[in-house]
């Protein structure tokens, strides 16, 4: 079906993807979400679905993660074609408060925004009222 992956959750704190998950449907109710812990693993998903199951998709991505970071993912997502990056809407989600983060995250031009955790109902608002 398409159409059905709205956001997608990189984080390989499975409690925050679950926190995620309940936010998302609680303020939007029937919002399509894939998460994921492994980043590769929602790399090569963006890469395989793109214009199947995502049609314009928001992705919440945590910056501090082991093996592949939020900066390696961004890195990887860079290569891929434009025609993939304009259905993705980036959005780090991260306990991090660091100014250097914040100041990192402007490099990226796939980066929409930097949102401080925990996703609240008023920033899951703010953000599907500016994409959808």
């Amino acid at each position: 079906m398409s159409g059905d992956i709205k956001y997608i959750i990189v984080d390989d704190d499975a409690i925050n993807n679950m926190i995620c998950t309940l936010m998302l449907k609680r303020t939007l109710h029937e919002a399509g979400i894939k998460t994921f812990e492994e980043p590769l693993e929602g790399l090569v998903f963006i890469q395989n679905n793109v214009n199947g199951l995502i049609t314009h998709s928001v992705l919440f991505l945590d910056i501090h993660m082991p093996v592949l970071t939020g900066w390696d993912f961004l890195g990887q997502y860079e290569n891929f074609s434009e025609e993939i990056k304009k259905q993705i809407s980036i959005y780090l989600l991260s306990s991090s408060i660091s100014q250097h983060d914040r100041d990192k995250a402007k490099n990226y031009k796939s980066v929409k925004g930097f949102i401080s955790k925990p996703l609240t109902t008023a920033k899951i608002l703010s953000i599907a009222g500016n994409e959808f």
